[in-house]
């Protein structure tokens, strides 16, 4: 607040230092400082508009990078390899798929208005992100306990920005309503929780079965993704509650 104050006062003395203007040019500026005005009030609002498009134009380029990776089999003994690659693609798509729902659903309630912040979050859950065909691919070539492990460090950290960036968001959206704010605030530290509960179980199930830790990282978010999703009801029932 203070530095805001003494910006404006630089502003105003700066103002009246200037030489008269004509009316011209008087309605001109005025013209100007409308425009910013209501550009720096709806900035927030755009740079979250732009962040859920650019999310939707960088899943689907990680997406159709992996499909482009699969070679078509020129000869029978290649037909096992490429069934195989046909089984990771889709096994990626739905982990993709998951997670993109997740952070679309986190845009279209939560997160109205985006700062910096809210980008960089979603910069690292994007960069995360593309790692998982990569980890995927390991994991079922070379099944072991690093790269089972590896696979689950990534997912975690995908897990972690994709909520920082809904968590960091809403304090954008809603910098008013402390009561919400501190609400979804427990609610959010209870899910971190449980994704790092969760993803330490699976890693030390990983480290005595690492088959079995590869299904348990593979099937879960495509169990995730095909669950319906009850949320909206939930948040329905909450408002008629209230």
């Amino acid at each position: 607040m203070i530095t805001n104050k003494k910006k404006e006062l630089a502003r105003r003395r700066a103002e009246r230092s200037l030489p008269p203007l004509t009316p011209e040019e008087q309605s001109e500026w005025d013209q100007l400082r409308q425009y910013r005005e209501k550009a720096i009030k709806e900035s927030g609002a755009k740079l979250a508009e732009h962040l859920m498009a650019f999310n939707d134009g960088v899943i689907a380029i990680i997406i159709t990078i992996v499909v482009l990776e699969i070679a078509a089999p020129l000869s029978k003994s290649a037909y096992q390899d490429f069934f195989s690659q046909i089984l990771i693609y889709l096994i990626s798509f739905f982990v993709v798929a998951n997670f993109w729902y997740e952070i679309h659903h986190a845009f279209s309630f939560h997160i109205m208005q985006a700062g910096k912040m809210t980008m960089v979050c979603d910069f690292a859950f994007l960069a995360s992100l593309s790692l998982i065909p990569v980890m995927t691919k390991w994991i079922m070539g070379d099944l072991s306990v690093l790269s089972v492990v590896s696979y689950g460090v990534v997912y975690f950290l995908v897990q972690i920005f994709e909520l920082a960036t809904e968590m960091v968001g809403m304090r954008s959206s809603l910098p008013h309503i402390k009561t919400y704010r501190k609400i979804w605030g427990r609610l959010s530290w209870l899910r971190f929780l449980w994704l790092l509960l969760l993803n330490l179980a699976f890693i030390l199930i990983s480290f005595v079965n690492p088959r079995l830790g590869m299904i348990l990282y593979l099937a879960f978010p495509i169990i995730n993704f095909v669950t319906p999703d009850n949320r909206g009801q939930r948040a329905r029932k909450g408002d008629k509650k209230s």
